[in-house]
């Protein structure tokens, strides 16, 4: 895991909050000022200033960008989004034994 990861995407850098890249791609982190590649999970942790717009936004360039997962952590609570149907699930397909819910 990777927190505040930048990634290059087609509407200029973003700052991934939380990331998870494949072991093999790790070194990417350390060697490179900004990815551009996505990781392949991207999560974004939902604060009062976040937009619906600008959440959905961000999902779509991560998927664009190349990302398998978009999480969005919203107090605890996340939502498993996918670049296929369905677009929303209740369980990572990656990590299908992350819990949906984290107790903060």
């Amino acid at each position: 895991m990777v927190t505040e990861c930048p990634l290059s995407t087609s509407d200029g850098v973003k700052a991934v909050d939380v990331a998870w890249l494949a072991p093999e791609r790790r070194q990417e982190v350390w060697s490179l000022i900004c990815l551009i590649k996505a990781p392949e999970i991207c999560v974004e942790v939902l604060s009062p200033s976040n937009t619906p717009d600008e959440i959905a936004e961000k999902i779509a360039l991560y998927f664009e960008a190349g990302a398998q997962e978009v999480w969005i952590c919203d107090s605890g609570t996340l939502q498993f989004h996918f670049p296929t149907t369905p677009k929303i699930r209740q369980l990572s397909g990656m990590c299908p034994t992350f819990p949906p819910q984290i107790d903060l």
